[in-house]
């Protein structure tokens, strides 16, 4: 039996302990031929080509079948607040701020501590019980109302990501393998007999293999725990381009418990760029010119809007990730505003709901979609045209153009957020706006690109490792300045990402062992 004398008794108990056991050696090698099967299909010199040529079941071309029906609790999902589920009280305030969801997110906005990994299973399990207790600085208890109808969702790591504080036969664990199990294990059958469900949002994957992996994953879960068949239901982020061009054979694959489809932005910019870094002309402008508004990214939204709705199952769109502030009313109406629009653009495509970063943006989002939605809570009857993806159009890039105001905003944002994860915060509010993993990711992967296209800014600078390796020490002088030097291992990851020969991965990954020591 693995043995985790760091673990708290009552999270990772022999129970547990046995349950992930049995989990991971069940499917780790099945998992580690997927990485390997994602890595061939990236590295295959037909590029897009890779994805599109894969076969599709005759199943996909018939118009009449549907996801299993969506659970009751999950028919209104207007607006869902995401966020880490380190701060106890932070997670009460979600709960109760009026969202029809609450995503406690274990990926993006984790720092990946052992002590942040163990304390959201405990806020989960808190939730699942309502007896999360927060004790405030007056010394007032916080508890979650009783009335409270926000349902519980959570996020585990990716496919990609390890556990190395939890080992198996001395090898450390796939994360999602160890994050999935040990939230079912403990919740599943309390949230079924709450009336809920145990729903989980499903991040990063590429392919229908990857979804059938997470299928049959889950079906041994439910097996073991001795779950009605099924139960465990999933919402796919769609945040990779691979997933876009393998959207259908996906919600094929997850058909059974598949409950929505979510447009995960961020993640999706990163990846055109990992995806299209062979073709030399494919070059993205400033990240605050990439609106949803554009042409590529209009067309992605679409199609996640138009297959989860002709499949039955709904469309949630993407992040709201401003920060109003109480002490700026100006910058908070503005704020305010931004995200009323966008998310009546949303909900005018046809999404059925949205995710919030913030509590106070619940009420400004949730009133764009009553509003226009008015008698119902969902619209899974709005199926947008044309009926085939546009696969030049969202290969397309994006208008716009680069500036050196966006290549400082991109190296800052870099280094305060690594600064901050590599101190055990994977969520930082950054110029009013809610920075995660994510963010981070694509800010550095522009500057990878921009060096890498020898990209020329609109005055007429022409970007090289020299020239943005001087923006990054000026930007690292000028916080230091300002009280906030960044650390020295930030720095370093950002240095070695720009001057990598293709674009990395995830940033974070290199940096996982920088936080090992941490609690």
């Amino acid at each position: 039996m693995t043995h985790n004398p760091m673990t708290p008794a009552t999270i990772i108990d022999p129970w547990s302990t046995q349950f992930i056991d049995r989990l991971v050696r069940q499917f780790r090698d099945e998992l580690q031929t997927l990485l390997r099967e994602r890595a061939a299909l990236r590295s295959d010199p037909r590029g897009i080509e890779a994805y599109t040529s894969l076969p599709v079941t005759w199943a996909l071309q018939n118009p009449l079948w549907r996801v299993r029906a969506v659970p009751m609790d999950l028919i209104d999902r207007r607006v869902e607040i995401t966020g880490p589920g380190v701060d106890p009280k932070m997670a009460i305030t979600a709960m109760n701020c009026g969202a029809q969801g609450y995503m406690v997110d274990g990926e993006d906005s984790l720092a990946p501590t052992w002590s942040n990994v163990i304390r959201t299973q405990e806020t989960l399990i808190g939730i699942v019980r309502r007896s999360l207790r927060a004790e405030g600085r007056d010394g007032t208890i916080h508890a979650i109302d009783p009335g409270s109808q926000t349902v519980l969702h959570y996020r585990p790591r990716g496919l990609h990501m390890i556990e190395a504080h939890y080992r198996v036969d001395d090898a450390p664990v796939p994360a999602a393998l160890f994050d999935a199990g040990l939230f079912l294990h403990h919740n599943a059958r309390e949230l079924l007999a709450r009336g809920s469900g145990p729903y989980l949002y499903l991040p990063k994957l590429e392919t229908e293999f990857e979804a059938r992996f997470w299928s049959r994953v889950l079906r041994w879960c439910e097996e073991e725990l001795q779950l009605p068949d099924c139960s465990i239901r999933v919402t796919v982020l769609v945040e990779t381009l691979p997933a876009l061009l393998r959207l259908e054979p996906i919600v094929w694959a997850l058909r059974e418990r598949l409950t929505g489809l979510n447009v995960g932005r961020w993640d999706y910019m990163l990846s055109l760029i990992r995806t299209l870094h062979r073709d030399a002309g494919y070059v993205l402008p400033d990240r605050s010119q990439m609106t949803m508004e554009t042409g590529p990214l209009a067309e992605y939204a679409r199609w996640v809007v138009r297959t989860a709705h002709r499949r039955g199952a709904h469309a949630i769109g993407g992040m709201a990730a401003h920060v109003p502030s109480r002490k700026d009313p100006d910058g908070s109406r503005r704020a305010l505003e931004a995200v009323h629009n966008d998310k009546l653009r949303e909900v005018t495509l046809g999404h059925d709901g949205t995710w919030v970063a913030h509590p106070d943006l619940v009420t400004t989002a949730l009133n764009a979609f009553t509003g226009s939605l008015q008698w119902s809570r969902e619209q899974r009857w709005v199926i947008p045209g044309p009926e085939t993806l546009d696969v030049d159009l969202v290969t397309r890039p994006i208008p716009g153009h680069v500036t050196l105001d966006g290549v400082r905003d991109a190296v800052r944002g870099t280094l305060l957020y690594l600064d901050s994860w590599l101190h055990g915060s994977g969520c930082v509010a950054l110029d009013g706006r809610m920075e995660d993993a994510a963010t981070a990711e694509i800010n550095r992967a522009l500057l990878w690109q921009w060096i890498a296209r020898g990209v020329r800014t609109d005055d007429g600078v022409v970007l090289d490792v020299t020239r943005v390796a001087g923006v990054i020490r000026g930007e690292a002088a000028a916080l230091a300045a300002a009280g906030s030097e960044p650390h020295a291992r930030a720095l370093e990851l950002l240095f070695e990402s720009i001057m990598s020969p293709e674009p990395i991965d995830h940033i974070i990954t290199p940096a996982y062992k920088d936080i090992m020591t941490l609690g």
